[in-house]
Formats: C-alpha cells, sequence, structure tokens
C-alpha cells in the first residue's frame, strides 16, 4: 500500500464517526430540567437530586391569653344639686347678727319683765355647727309692786358662749337647731326709794330650740326660745345684802337667784 492509500485510509476512519454523531439526536436519558435519568435496565442506585434548602423555623411564643371585656353600663345620670345655703360646697364663715327679744325673771322676791337688745359674733365651723358669742343688754323699770310699794330699776348684762347643733337636712332653707349656753351676767339694782344701789355677777346658763331662717350663704334670720338660769351665792342678808320683803311677809335678797326665759330675734350677715 502506497503512501496516499495510507493517508486516504486514515481520513475515512475519523471522518465517518464524527459525521454519525453529528446527525444523532438529544440523548434519552437526560431529562427536562437537565436532570440526568439512567437507561432503562439500569441496576444501579437512581440518581438523587440535592436536597432544596429549608430555614430553619422561626419561635413563635406562646399567645397572652386576653380575657373577655366586663360589660359596664352606662352612668346613670345624676343631676347637680345646688346648695342655695352654701353654693357648690361647704366653707367654714363668721357671721355677725343683731339679736332683739324679750326676758322674763322669776326670782325669791318675785317676777318681772323686760326687753333687751344684743350682738352675737358666730362661726359656721360645719354645716350642722354653729358656735356664738353672744352680748345682751336688758333693762326694767319697776315703779311699783302691790305688795310692797317700792321702785326699783335694774339692768342685766349676760355674756355667753354658746352651739347651735342644726338638725335635719344641712341644705333646708328652714333649720331647726338646739342651742345651749354658758356664762356670765353682771346685774346692778337701783332701789330709788332708799336712794342706793347694788351690783353683782351671775352665773348664767341657757338652753333651748330655734330655727334658722336662710336667705343664701351671707344671710340669715334666726328665732329661738330658752329656759335661763342665773345663780351666784347669796352673803348675810342685813350686812352684805340688801333685802326686801317679798308678797308673803319674808325677808329676801333684793338680787338672788332667778330663773326665767329669753325670746330672740335676730338677723344675721356671713362673710
Amino acid at each position: 500500500m502506497t503512501r496516499t492509500q495510507l493517508l486516504l485510509s486514515l481520513a475515512v476512519t475519523f471522518a465517518v464517526p464524527a459525521l454519525a454523531a453529528a446527525q444523532v439526536g438529544p440523548d434519552p436519558n437526560v431529562q427536562p430540567g437537565g436532570y440526568y435519568a439512567p437507561p432503562a435496565g439500569y441496576a444501579g442506585q437512581p440518581y438523587q437530586p440535592a436536597p432544596v434548602y429549608q430555614p430553619a423555623p422561626v419561635y413563635q411564643p406562646a399567645p397572652v391569653y386576653q380575657p373577655a371585656p366586663v360589660y359596664q353600663p352606662a352612668p346613670v345620670y345624676q343631676p347637680v344639686r345646688r346648695s342655695l345655703v352654701y353654693g357648690n360646697h361647704f366653707r367654714p364663715q363668721f357671721g355677725l347678727a343683731a339679736r332683739f327679744g324679750g326676758y322674763g325673771n322669776y326670782g325669791s322676791f318675785g317676777s318681772y319683765t323686760t326687753g333687751g337688745v344684743g350682738l352675737d359674733m358666730l362661726f359656721r365651723a360645719h354645716p350642722r355647727l354653729t358656735f356664738e358669742l353672744g352680748f345682751q343688754y336688758q333693762r326694767i323699770s319697776q315703779e311699783d309692786l302691790y305688795w310692797n310699794d317700792y321702785q326699783y330699776e335694774r339692768f342685766d348684762v349676760p355674756m355667753t358662749l354658746g352651739l347651735r347643733v342644726h338638725l335635719g337636712n344641712p341644705l333646708w332653707l328652714f333649720s331647726p337647731y338646739l342651742v345651749g349656753a354658758g356664762g356670765v351676767t353682771y346685774s346692778r339694782q337701783y332701789l330709788t326709794d332708799a336712794l342706793a344701789y347694788e351690783s353683782h355677777w351671775f352665773g348664767e346658763v341657757q338652753g333651748g330650740i330655734g330655727f334658722e331662717w336662710r336667705l343664701g350663704p351671707h344671710f340669715a334670720f334666726n328665732f329661738d326660745v330658752r329656759g335661763q338660769g342665773r345663780f351666784r351665792n347669796v352673803g348675810e342678808l342685813g350686812t352684805t345684802e340688801g333685802t326686801l320683803t317679798d308678797q308673803y311677809g319674808n325677808t329676801v335678797a333684793a338680787m338672788g337667784p332667778s330663773a326665767g326665759f329669753i325670746i330672740n330675734l335676730g338677723i344675721g350677715g356671713f362673710f
């Protein structure tokens, strides 16, 4: 075989398989998506694709228990009660009141009645409590007592500290109250027939009932009736004490202990 024949034979040997490979279709063992499947009858392990990455689960806390809401009924409307006495709310108040009234006295030598005027200093410390500091002037002129036929003039000046306790609803315009008071009284008596006089200090107690008519937070009328007693130690009759003869012929002190009543009518202002 010549050299030319040898080269031609080798060229044919390499060219034919290449042309055959170029004309063959796609490999039937290759699956869509590029995964390779072994041919039928392959006894080895099938090809397993790489596992898909799964992220780690995120921790979820347990739910917090929420109780069911409790039903709240709608509030009932309450009208505002405005006090005509104290406005929207109470506050302590000082006050001054003029007092007018009558006085009846029953003593060891007889009885008499008189009128009087006075002044009260007031302090409303509580809707139910009012303190009073009272001054009063009472005067009597008796020209003739039928059983002794003598003349005298007398005046009394009681000075007392008292307390009024209001009853019922404090918002009432008419407020009833109980009152108690105690103090001292200066008294002087002129015996016009004898051209002499006598004076003494008495202890005094008062107690009674009344009412206050409130005209707002700053003004009020009051009316009360009080029982009253005056007492002191009586000295030796005829030496340290002036004497009188009562209707029964007994010799008695001209200014001894006595009991009576007081009727007061007052008007006051508070600030």
